[in-house]
């Protein structure tokens, strides 16, 4: 059984080129660093308790927010930051969020820190809307966090790449290791079809996992969502993907506002 969920979600072994494709974030991160200046605020006491943020050149209507995946146990908003330019059009500023990891913290710790930072960021730009962008567990994050009845008044829509939804499967695959996921926390934070949502572009991208895939498609049965498939991306690249696209993932994205 383990065997076949890590064929399912064990990246490492998936991906031929998955340390490569790490690499190459922290390089084009990196490569944002000079030409930007960042703005950072805490959220809380631990060093990874922060948000951060740089000028954009759209509306100061909208507030682009990233955060970055890694089966709530790893990687981190820096090497995530290659991300931020691609919605640079879509708000005055865009913002990143860090949050703890497990196994430090649990997995309700890492779900409170994604409210806490959007709290702040919410606090911070009171005239815009959140366009929220969650990759993997970032994803999975995202969601949750619209459990807040007052993040979710104040989120446009949020942008879900291959995220992480059921934890069932999760906790059978090689990261339970690391995880040590409770049937309480599976039960609790695992993720299902919902109309009380703001609205959700659920994307995937063609050459992933049959589990991802079946995650992205399941979610949006329901509420103001739609599914959408990137054309070659697996669960890595589809970061890049969405950052080529982004402009049309946010213009379907704010069409389902409309019809909704």
């Amino acid at each position: 059984m383990t065997d076949y969920w890590d064929s399912q979600m064990k990246f490492s072994e998936i991906l031929p080129d998955y340390q490569k494709m790490l690499d190459q974030m922290a390089a084009d991160s990196a490569s944002v660093v000079p030409h930007d200046r960042f703005q950072r605020a805490a959220y809380g006491d631990h060093p990874r308790q922060w948000v951060e943020w740089k000028e954009g050149e759209g509306p100061n209507s909208i507030l682009p927010v990233i955060i970055h995946g890694g089966y709530w146990r790893a990687l981190d908003a820096a090497n995530h930051r290659f991300m931020m330019p691609s919605f640079e059009a879509h708000g005055a500023n865009v913002a990143n969020v860090e949050y703890r990891l497990i196994p430090e913290v649990r997995l309700a710790d890492v779900v409170e820190d994604v409210r806490k930072a959007l709290t702040l960021l919410v606090a911070q730009f009171p005239s815009a809307a959140l366009l929220v962008v969650g990759h993997s567990a970032g994803a999975h994050l995202a969601l949750s966090a619209m459990s807040d009845p007052n993040l979710a008044r104040r989120t446009k829509g949020i942008i879900s790449l291959s995220g992480v939804y059921d934890l069932a499967p999760v906790a059978l695959c090689f990261v339970q290791e690391e995880l040590h996921l409770t049937d309480e926390e599976i039960t609790s934070f695992s993720l299902s079809p919902s109309d009380r949502r703001p609205p959700v572009l659920y994307v995937n991208g063609s050459a992933e996992t049959h589990e991802y895939l079946r995650g992205g498609s399941l979610m949006a049965q329901l509420g103001a969502s739609r599914w959408m498939i990137l054309e070659g991306a697996n669960h890595l690249s589809l970061t890049w993907a969405a950052c080529e696209q982004a402009d049309a993932l946010v213009t379907s994205l704010f069409e389902l506002e409309i019809h909704a």
